[in-house]
């Protein structure tokens, strides 16, 4: 549309100068005519005073004021003038034409007109003076048609560029809403509401569809394919490692047997934690995947509920209603399983699970009023500085298992010392595209 309105622009001008050249050429010309007609007139009477014989053809030039004017002078100021003078004399400048050569200047004219005057030098025979001869004419009308066309013309190019703008808007509008439904279809795949892309494109985005799609459904496998080999290879080792376990409890209460079943241990739960980190890295980032905090914590809530009900803790939950996070529910629920688990098993009476948003982040907090952790270890295990097989009961694997799986999502666990006396758990996790940004809270 700026180069349109820039070229109409520069035509407008063009087209006008063009136009006015033209006019002014004409003007001009009819202006020399009326001179040519005036000398062929102009002579000198007995007493050698400059006279005109008979009047010109054109009778605006018998019109007082009619805007068509001429005037000869000599030298002398010897002086004669067209009755539509008048009164008035031609205001000619201060000029010396060569013999013959026509010279244009523009006047202030009687009544304030605007005229534009040729004059030309000559030398009559028998006349001792060199002769001025001067015709004039009012430009008025010549300016009226000069801006009577550059109106057409203005108008002219602005209903063309108006009809053109809205030729390309319509243009525009039909190649882009094929792009615009493809838009809205791959938000309905990275917001969990689909699983491919629908819909008739054109043969130009076809095969971008078609390979977004086969993209989208090559993930999916790779995750699927990812997920049943690590439960495989789990099944797979569970069944050795309880057979040695099994052989251990065989052997008694030995050095060797204990040795036996603390290793088979160290070794389930590494195998473990490389298992669910290894879901989580094929599974973050896939598009569509989505769960709700409020409805994890919940579930992982009510089972702990079950599995602690002799110890009468508290278990307070304080939750934005929505909040939808960019995480797989299986890990989700292992790490909040894990960060649920630790803090009952060390709290003396209280639990305590908030969830905020905050931007494009939703933060969990778990605290608990029981002894906490060394601030130097907490800051290694947040590190993953310090060997997980270290931590007293398990609690430094089910930690790392949690930073792990967080890190894989794009979020981290922080840990600090609570308000209630204990451990303070911090989980930053992604939100989702499809969470609703709202702040009504939901306590249990």
């Amino acid at each position: 549309m700026l180069v349109c309105a820039l070229t109409f622009g520069v035509a407008d001008a063009l087209l006008v100068h063009l136009f006015r050249s033209e006019i002014e050429r004409r003007f001009d010309a009819e202006l020399s005519a009326h001179l040519d007609q005036l000398l062929g007139r102009v002579g000198q009477d007995s007493s050698g005073a400059l006279v005109i014989a008979g009047v010109l053809a054109d009778p605006r030039f018998q019109q007082p004021y009619s805007g068509f004017y001429w005037q000869v002078e000599d030298q002398t100021g010897n002086r004669i003038r067209s009755r539509s003078l008048w009164d008035s004399v031609l205001p000619l400048p201060v000029d010396a034409p060569a013999d013959g050569e026509v010279h244009r200047h523009k006047l202030a004219g009687p009544n304030s007109q605007q005229l534009v005057a040729i004059e030309r030098r000559v030398t009559l025979p028998g006349y001792s003076q060199i002769v001025r001869a001067a015709i004039a004419a009012d430009v008025a009308d010549l300016e009226k048609s000069i801006a009577s066309f550059s109106y057409v013309l203005l108008v002219t190019f602005t209903a063309v560029g108006v009809g053109l703008s809205i030729l390309v808007a319509g243009q525009v509008w039909m190649v882009f809403r094929p792009l615009a439904r493809l838009h809205a279809q791959v938000m309905a795949v990275r917001g969990g509401r689909s699983g491919r892309i629908d819909g008739a494109f054109p043969s130009e985005v076809a095969p971008l569809v078609e390979d977004m799609n086969a993209l989208l459904a090559h993930s999916r496998e790779v995750v699927e394919r990812g997920r049943v080999q690590a439960g495989n290879l789990a099944h797979g080792l569970k069944t050795p490692l309880a057979i040695l376990a099994n052989a251990a409890d065989a052997l008694g209460g030995g050095e060797a047997s204990e040795t036996v079943r603390t290793q088979a241990a160290a070794i389930r739960r590494q195998v473990d934690h490389a298992l669910a980190r290894a879901r989580a890295v094929a599974a973050a980032g896939l598009p569509g995947i989505h769960c709700d905090v409020a409805d994890r914590v919940f579930e992982v809530m009510r089972a702990l509920e079950t599995l602690y009900r002799d110890r009468n803790l508290d278990l307070d939950a304080t939750l934005v209603q929505p909040t939808e996070v960019a995480v797989d529910i299986q890990d989700i629920d292992e790490m909040l399983g894990n960060l649920l688990d630790n803090a009952c098993r060390f709290a003396h009476r209280k639990v305590r699970i908030a969830a905020v948003r905050e931007a494009a982040s939703c933060i969990l907090t778990i605290e608990d009023d029981g002894p906490g952790m060394a601030p130097a270890a907490a800051q290694e295990i947040g590190r993953g500085a310090l060997p997980l097989d270290r931590s007293r009961g398990g609690v430094g694997l089910g930690l790392g298992i949690v930073r792990d799986l967080a890190r894989a999502y794009k979020g981290e666990l922080r840990l600090d010392r609570s308000s209630l006396g204990g451990l303070a758990a911090i989980l930053v996790l992604p939100v989702a595209t499809t969470a609703i940004d709202q702040t009504k809270p939901l306590r249990t």
